[in-house]
């Protein structure tokens, strides 16, 4: 590690001791993107809450008249099921993906392995993810990418919930990791990450949070690919930083990781305790809440430069 010499005026030390400022990153090309519009929501470890930005950003999209399927990519911890009230949920994923590979997946199959959420005239459909975390080795980055070319057509955007990482060189251990092949956890992650065409990177608001989103910086910084993501700090407040806490995280993440900060969410506990109490997106439960305002900022965002069957009828 290296301690910056000179610290950014207002930045705390225990925010400036993190990473080397002195490593250069190379500039590489975009690899080849998926056959769909693809936005990967992704952070590191610790809970930082992108499912919670997932399951608003995908809400946000579709309220916005697109097609859109949410899918519960994360095969370490799956919980988007039990994010939005759901119990008794289809194979999802596992079935898609098997249905794929053979080239059996047609439109009555993909609607019976999906769940179609109401909102308002708009809908959201949702793939639950694996059943058990210990089938991951199922979710291939080949087998993922047929599902996607079979879905062309019938949706405008998918919003992937991803894992973190689980074996990385700056600290990002999981005691699940193995490596045959070539293949392991992050497989699929960095296949992903790589090739989506927009990246959501979400960060805590606290000082643990910050020093794992630089950590986390490295990982993307580390693929065989340029990507620009955008920065959601979430669960935005005051009280771990101090009243210049804004101020101190935009510097800290654009000194110390090149990145700015594009959104910042509120803390909002008592409205996604309710969302989640009653399963249901931000957006059908209180429009106005601090939180749904901001993820739908970020919604826009999103769709900013992205080809979709609503935005080519405008043209």
């Amino acid at each position: 590690m290296a301690t910056l010499e000179t610290k950014q005026r207002g930045r705390r030390a225990h925010l400036a001791v993190v990473g080397d400022s002195q490593t250069n990153i190379t500039t590489v090309s975009k690899q080849p993107a998926f056959p769909v519009n693809v936005i990967a929501v992704w952070g590191p470890a610790g809970s930082p809450g992108k499912s919670t930005v997932a399951v608003n950003v995908a809400s946000e999209l579709a309220l916005q008249g697109e097609r859109v399927l949410l899918i519960d990519l994360d095969t370490l911890a799956p919980s988007l099921a039990l994010s939005l009230g759901l119990v008794d949920t289809p194979a999802g994923l596992s079935a898609c993906l098997r249905l794929a590979e053979q080239n059996r997946l047609s439109i009555d199959e993909y609607k019976r392995l999906t769940i179609s959420i109401a909102l308002g005239r708009n809908e959201l459909s949702f793939m639950p993810g694996l059943s058990s975390a210990h089938r991951w080795p199922e979710v291939t980055p080949e087998r993922f990418e047929k599902l996607l070319t079979d879905l062309q057509g019938v949706i405008d955007h998918v919003v992937v919930d991803l894992p973190q990482a689980t074996a990385f060189r700056s600290h990002l251990f999981h005691p699940s990791s193995m490596a045959t092949n070539d293949f392991n956890r992050d497989t699929l992650l960095r296949s992903v990450l790589s090739k989506a065409a927009k990246v959501i990177l979400v960060s805590g608001s606290d000082p643990v949070a910050a020093a794992r989103l630089l950590i986390a910086k490295e990982f993307l910084d580390d693929l065989e690919a340029a990507i620009d993501p955008l920065l959601a700090v979430n669960r935005f407040r005051t009280t771990a930083l101090g009243s210049r806490a804004k101020d101190e995280l935009e510097e800290t993440f654009l000194t110390l990781a090149g990145l700015r900060v594009d959104v910042f969410i509120p803390e909002d506990r008592e409205n996604l305790d309710r969302a989640m109490l009653n399963g249901l997106p931000l957006s059908l439960l209180k429009r106005s809440s601090p939180a749904r305002v901001a993820i739908a900022e970020l919604a826009k965002q999103v769709s900013v430069g992205s080809i979709s069957r609503r935005s080519v009828a405008k043209l």
